[in-house]
C-alpha cells in the first residue's frame, strides 16, 4: 500500500527538472507512504522516463523492500501500490527467491518472466507502473475491481500519473500544463451525490478498472482490458477442490461460500504489521471478523473499530457489541457526537476530495483512530451487498418481475414493501422521459459491483484510509474470483434469470448464503437482523448543530453559478425553524431528536453545498471550470 506517479517526459527534459517533479510528486502523495519514498529516472529513445514511490510498509518493513524497485538485469523497474495475498504460492510455484520479504520482489521477477500473463494469477488489489528499458515501454496497470486508483494525463510533449487526481493536478500546474475543474462532475457531485462517476479534472483521466496502459515517448502503444472475462463457474466442483486445495467437496453453496471465505481471508491475513477490523453491526463486516478469529485462534489479538451514536436512531452499538462479544477483540469506538462543524474544513484539507455525506466524515475519524492505536491495516465489508443482493434497489427493480416469489417473504426485505412498489412505479412511469426500468436484480448486482456504485465507495475509502498512512482490505471487493462466480451464476443457469433476486434469498432472507455460511460464526442477533441501515449516522441532526458555522460557505460567491443564492437563503431559513424545532441541538444534544425523510433531504443537500464551497475556497478560490 503505497502512493506512485511517474511519467515520461519527451525531448526536452533534463535530470535536474524531472528530479525536482519526482520531489514535488513525492511531497504531494507523503500521506500515502510515510514510511520511505524512492525516486528514479530512465532514458527512453526521445526524452526522460520518471518512477516515484512514496512507501507504507505492510510486507517486508526492512529496506531491502524499497521501490522503485528494479531488477538485477537492470531491465524492469516497478512503482507498486497494492497486495498481492498469493505471492508466497506463486513465488513457490515459479521457485522465485525474495529476499526483500516482499510481494513486489515476487511479482516483478514474475513479470520478468510472463510478462503480462503474470496477471491473471494475481490474488490482491493493485494499481502499478512497469518500465522495460528494453522496449523502452511504461506499462500502467490497475486491478480488475478498482480498488486503487491510477489516474493520468497527456499532451503532446509529456504523460504523467499518479495515484490521486488532485497531486497529479498540483504537478501539472507547476510543469505549465493547468488543469481545469469539471463543472459537470461538480454539479452531479452536488446535486446527485455523484462524487466519481466523471473526472474532477478536465484533463486527468482515470485508469479504467482491469485495463492496462501501455506508451513510449511515441505516446500510447496499447490501451485494454487486461483479462479475458473467465471465471470458475459457482457448479464446478473439481475446479474450486483444486483452488482451495479442499479434500471434501462442500455439499451446499453456503458450504462453498463458508470455504471460499475461509480461503481467501487466510492469505489476506498476511502482514507484518498489526491489522484490524471494522465492524458496522451487520453481517458483511461481521463475517470477517468471526472468520478471522476462526483462523487465527483464541488467543489472538483483534481490534475492533466501530462508530457509534449512542441515542440515536442511527446507533448500531448493541449490534457492534455482540460482534465483539463474540469475538472476543479490543474494541475501539468513535462516537459521532465528538464530530463538529470543524471537522468538514479539516477532512477536505487531509484528503483533498469534497465528502458526500457526515458518513465520510466519520468514517475518516474511525480512520484516524485506528491508526492512533498502531494499526495499519484495516480490513471492512465493502463488495457483499452487491454480490448476495443487499442494496434495496434490488427489490425495486424485482418488485414485479419476482412478484410471486417475493411477496411470501416481504416482512424480511432491507426496504417496506409500499416503499418499493412506489420506486417501482416512479421506475416505470420513467419510460415516457426515455429511461426503462431494469426489471433483472442480477444485471444490477453486476453493474453495482464492476461499476459507480462499488467504486465510489471504494474511492472514498481509499482516501480516507491513504490520508491516514492506513492500508484498507476489502476480501468481498478485491476476491474478484469469489466474486465473479456469485455474480455469474445466475448467467451460467444455476438458477434462473428470471428470478435473479429470489434465487439469492434463503429462507427470504437477503444475503442469504451469506447469512448461511456464516451459521455459528456470527451472533443470531446480527445473523438474521433485517433491519441494517449500512453505515449510518445521524447526518441532518449533525448539519443542524454546524449550521452557524458553515454558513459563511453555504452562501459562498463560489456556488452562484452552480445554485441560486435565493434557492440557498431558503434552504437555510427552512433549516433553522427545524433547528428550532428540536431546540436541545443548542446544547449539541444531537441524539434524541427524529428528523423527516424530506428534512433529511434538504439537510442533505446543505452538506454538500458547504462540502463544496469549503473545498473551492480551500483550494480553487479563483477556479476555472470547463
Amino acid at each position: 500500500m503505497c502512493g506512485i506517479a511517474g511519467g515520461i517526459q519527451f525531448a526536452g527534459g533534463n535530470h535536474a527538472q524531472m528530479h525536482a517533479v519526482g520531489v514535488q510528486f513525492s511531497d504531494l502523495l507523503l500521506h500515502r507512504g510515510p514510511d520511505g519514498h524512492g525516486i528514479q529516472q530512465f532514458e527512453a529513445n526521445n526524452g526522460t522516463v520518471l518512477l516515484v514511490h512514496r512507501r507504507l510498509s505492510i510486507l517486508g518493513l526492512g529496506d531491502a523492500g524499497a521501490q522503485p524497485m528494479i531488477t538485477a538485469d537492470k531491465r524492469y523497474a516497478i512503482t507498486y501500490n497494492g497486495e498481492i495475498y498469493n505471492y508466497i504460492e506463486l513465488a513457490q510455484k515459479y521457485g522465485v527467491d525474495y529476499p526483500s520479504g516482499t510481494d513486489t520482489e515476487v511479482l516483478l521477477h514474475l513479470w520478468q518472466r510472463l510478462g503480462m500473463a503474470v496477471l491473471s494469477e494475481l490474488d490482491g488489489f493493485f494499481a502499478m507502473a512497469i518500465w522495460d528499458d528494453v522496449e523502452k515501454t511504461l506499462t500502467l496497470i490497475r486491478d480488475r475491481t478498482g480498488v486503487k486508483p491510477l489516474y493520468y494525463a497527456a499532451n503532446q510533449n509529456s504523460i504523467w500519473f499518479a495515484s490521486e487526481d488532485f497531486a497529479l493536478s498540483q504537478v501539472l500546474g507547476s510543469l505549465g500544463m493547468p488543469v481545469s475543474l469539471n463543472e459537470q462532475a461538480l454539479l452531479n457531485h452536488m446535486n446527485h451525490g455523484e462524487s466519481d462517476n466523471l473526472p474532477l479534472f478536465q484533463e486527468i483521466t482515470s485508469l479504467e478498472a482491469g485495463f492496462l496502459l501501455q506508451f513510449t515517448d511515441r505516446g500510447v502503444v496499447e490501451h485494454r482490458a487486461w483479462h479475458d472475462g473467465g471465471y470458475i463457474q459457482l457448479a464446478d466442483d473439481q475446479a474450486w477442490m483444486s483452488r482451495m486445495g479442499l479434500k471434501q467437496l462442500p455439499e451446499k453453496y453456503s458450504d462453498l461460500l463458508r470455504a471460499q471465505l475461509k480461503f481467501g481471508i487466510r492469505r489476506r491475513l498476511r502482514s507484518d504489521v498489526p491489522l484490524g477490523f471494522a465492524v458496522s453491526g451487520g453481517i458483511d463486516s461481521a463475517a470477517l471478523v468471526a472468520v478471522a478469529r476462526e483462523l487465527l485462534g483464541k488467543e489472538a489479538h483483534l481490534h475492533v473499530f466501530s462508530v457509534v451514536s449512542p441515542g440515536s436512531a442511527a446507533d448500531e452499538s448493541d449490534y457492534q457489541r455482540a460482534v465483539v462479544e463474540s469475538v472476543g477483540g479490543i474494541w475501539h469506538t468513535i462516537d459521532v457526537s465528538e464530530l463538529d462543524a470543524h471537522d468538514l474544513a479539516r477532512y477536505i484539507s487531509a484528503t483533498h476530495r469534497i465528502p458526500v455525506a457526515w458518513n465520510n466524515l466519520a468514517h475518516f475519524a474511525l480512520c484516524e483512530k485506528v491508526r492512533e492505536t498502531g494499526v495499519k491495516v484495516l480490513f471492512n465489508g465493502q463488495g457483499a451487498d452487491e454480490i448476495f443482493g443487499g442494496y434495496p434497489h434490488y427489490y425495486k427493480a424485482a418488485f414485479w418481475s419476482e412478484r410471486g416469489r417475493l411477496w411470501p417473504v416481504r416482512d424480511k426485505w432491507p426496504i417496506g414493501f409500499y416503499q418499493a412498489g412506489k420506486q417501482w412505479l416512479k421506475s416505470l412511469l420513467g419510460v415516457f422521459k426515455g429511461s426503462a426500468p431494469v426489471s433483472c436484480a442480477d444485471e444490477l448486482m453486476r453493474a453495482d459491483y464492476y461499476g459507480p456504485r462499488l467504486n465510489q465507495l471504494l474511492r472514498y475509502e481509499d482516501r480516507n484510509g491513504m490520508a491516514c498512512g492506513l492500508e484498507s482490505r476489502n476480501p468481498f471487493a478485491d476476491d474478484v474470483v469469489m466474486a465473479d462466480a456469485w455474480l455469474n451464476a445466475w448467467g451460467d443457469d444455476t438458477w434462473s434469470l428470471e428470478g435473479s433476486l429470489s434465487s439469492k434469498l434463503v429462507d427470504g432472507y437477503s444475503k442469504g448464503y451469506l447469512r448461511q455460511a456464516m451459521k455459528g460464526l456470527v451472533p443470531d442477533a446480527v445473523l438474521w437482523r433485517t433491519d441494517k441501515k449500512g453505515f449510518t449516522v445521524p447526518a441532518g441532526l449533525l448539519t443542524l448543530s454546524s449550521l452557524a458555522v458553515w454558513e459563511q460557505w453555504i452562501l459562498s460567491d463560489c456556488l452562484d453559478g452552480m445554485v441560486r443564492r435565493g434557492q440557498r437563503l431558503s434552504a437555510l431559513a427552512r433549516a433553522r425553524k427545524i433547528a428550532t424545532a428540536h431546540h436541545n441541538l443548542a446544547s449539541n444534544n444531537i441524539a434524541q431528536a427524529n428528523l423527516s425523510p424530506k428534512e433529511e433531504a434538504l439537510l442533505a443537500q446543505i452538506f454538500r453545498w458547504a462540502a463544496m464551497a469549503c473545498f473551492l475556497e480551500t483550494f480553487y478560490p479563483k477556479k476555472e471550470m470547463a
